[in-house]
Order: structure tokens, then sequence, then C-alpha cells
């Protein structure tokens, strides 16, 4: 726990949203470039190029090809909106044009995309995420000026950072489905996300490539290690 926050646990504090109407209204709120279609295509391509992965590859490689490749859609796409990317200590973040919010994509647990559940980034993360997610639980800026530049940093509204996790796995009817949610997170132990203040779901995305899908399971983290600075 960080020091000086208050527990904030989702069973009572974390609003869901289910219905696909109300999810896109909010998305739209967040900021009008915001919409369902972008992260099924984001979705997709992501997953087009997970299944190229082959047993001559490492076995972690449909999980990176699906990550990497989603990271390259979200900001392309985002920034054919007016939004700009951010590479924080090897941290890949794309912000709105007015800099109110911030979206980082992550591979989610299998909790991902069920609103009874509490998900949670598959791989651990460093002191970037640690950082913005206290900056959101305290309603201040995302990122101070030791990581970040002066334009962001200066800002005295804030900017709120979103989480777009997914989930590959199969679902009820036996097929492979993507499970995406849109969430704000708000308590970070251990280098996770522990607790959310809002998640937007979306309905479970059936990918259009053919091909077998490993699904997701715990892999070893991809960010760097990030050494925190000392002050002077």
């Amino acid at each position: 726990m960080l020091p000086g926050i208050p527990d904030l646990r989702p069973s009572s504090l974390c609003t869901v949203s289910v219905d696909p109407d109300a999810v896109a209204a909010r998305l739209s709120e967040l900021h009008p470039t915001l919409d369902m279609a972008l992260l099924r295509e984001v979705s997709e391509h992501g997953y087009r190029r997970r299944i190229e992965a082959t047993d001559m590859h490492s076995t972690t490689a449909a999980g990176s090809f699906h990550w990497h490749e989603s990271v390259f859609a979200l900001r392309m796409m985002l920034s054919e909106r007016g939004w700009k990317k951010e590479d924080l200590k090897n941290c890949p973040f794309i912000v709105s044009p007015d800099r109110t919010i911030a979206l980082c994509l992550m591979t989610g647990d299998s909790e991902t995309g069920w609103p009874q559940g509490n998900p949670s980034n598959q791989a651990q993360k460093g002191a970037v995420l640690e950082t913005a997610v206290a900056k959101n639980q305290q309603q201040l800026k995302l990122f101070d000026a030791k990581y970040v530049s002066t334009e962001l940093s200066n800002r005295q509204e804030g900017t709120q950072l979103w989480v777009v996790l997914y989930h590959v796995t199969v679902g009820t009817s036996g097929n492979t489905e993507i499970r995406v949610e849109v969430s704000l997170p708000s308590e970070f132990e251990k280098k996770r996300i522990v607790a959310w203040r809002e998640r937007l779901i979306l309905a479970p995305i059936a990918p259009d490539g053919d091909g077998v899908a490993q699904h997701d399971l715990p892999t070893a983290p991809i960010d760097v290690p990030v050494e925190r600075r000392t002050g002077t």
C-alpha cells in the first residue's frame, strides 16, 4: 500500500458498465475520438499477428506478438485522430489531444472482461505505472517531471490513466474469443493493479483470423526493470 493512500477495493467502489450503449456513451464521454469499433479493430489486428507464431517460435511468442502489434495499432489509429504517443521509461502510452486521459494497453488475466471479476495485468509493471496509478488515486497529474515532458507535467487539471486490458481464451461456445475492457485503475501493489474505480467492458470479440491461437497464460514480464531515482 502506498503511504497516505486509502484502501479502495472493487467490491463496493468500482462502477462496472457492460451494456453496449452505456459503454459507447462513456467512451465518447472520456474522449469523442474513442469508440468500440476502434478497440475491436485493435484487438483483431493484434490477434492476427498472434496466430502467426509457430511451434518453432519461443513459447511466449504468440502473446508477445499480440501485445506489440496491439500497441502499434492502438497508437497508430489514435494518432490519426490527434492523439500523441509518450514513451516513459519503456512504457508505451498514447495521450488524448486535450491531455485529459492517457491509454496504456496490457495483457489481462483470466478475470478480464468478467463483470464480477477483479482483473489485473498479467505481466509485472514498474515504477512508471505505479506512479500513474497513485496519481489517479490522488486526482493529481498523471506523471511528475521525472517521467514526462514539461508540457504534460505542468498541466494543473491532470491526466487520468486508463488501461486497455485484453485476454484471449475459450468462450462458452468452445471458440476462441478476446475479452476487452477499458478501465480506470485505483490501486497498485507488488507491480500489479489490484483495484479499479471504473470498468467499461466490451462484448467478447470473435477474432476474424484463422489458425489455432495459444490462450493467454502467465508469462515473464515484458517491462524492462526501472530504477527509482533518488532525490537531489
